[in-house]
């Protein structure tokens, strides 16, 4: 399985209003794609798919922005992968009762509904503060001394 780009970009996107939540300002989206390196209109395109299921808030005219709906270890990251690409599909056949003529004995079957379940799970066990950026890299700078990493790794790209 591999997530959408919808999905990485979204939770980066997540990720960045919650750090900045305590702003107390909405945050334009100019703003989120420099900092976070991602296309200006594609997060055009994610921010309505987050507005409509409750997850940010759009404030309108000249200091207008983007805000989360809630704090965010109120949000959980199978939140915002539930409202970028509707939920986690392995397949068909576990997603779907009655897609497949062999679902009732399938051998495999059962391994990807637990397969899928656990995904499930951990997105679910993760909050929007517990991925915070801010946190990693202030950790990342107690164990080497180091104020940041000396590559940025863009965990969309293959390497």
């Amino acid at each position: 399985m591999r997530l959408s780009t919808r999905a990485i970009y979204s939770l980066r996107l997540m990720v960045y209003l919650s750090d900045n939540y305590d702003r107390g300002e909405p945050i334009k989206l100019k703003e989120i794609a420099k900092e976070q390196g991602l296309p200006f209109k594609y997060l055009e395109q994610l921010v309505m798919a987050l507005k409509n299921q409750g997850l940010i808030r759009s404030v309108q005219g000249k200091l207008g922005g983007y805000t989360l709906a809630k704090p965010g270890d109120r949000i959980k990251a199978l939140d915002v992968i539930d409202a970028s690409m509707g939920g986690i599909d392995l397949l068909d056949c576990v997603t779907y009762e009655g897609n497949c003529k062999f679902e009732d004995v399938c051998t495999s079957r059962k391994m990807w509904g637990l397969i899928k379940a656990q995904i499930t799970d951990v997105l679910a066990e993760y909050s929007l503060n517990d991925l915070s950026e801010t946190k990693m890299l202030e950790r990342y700078k107690e164990r080497t001394g180091e104020a940041e990493p000396p590559v940025t790794v863009k965990c969309d790209k293959k390497m």
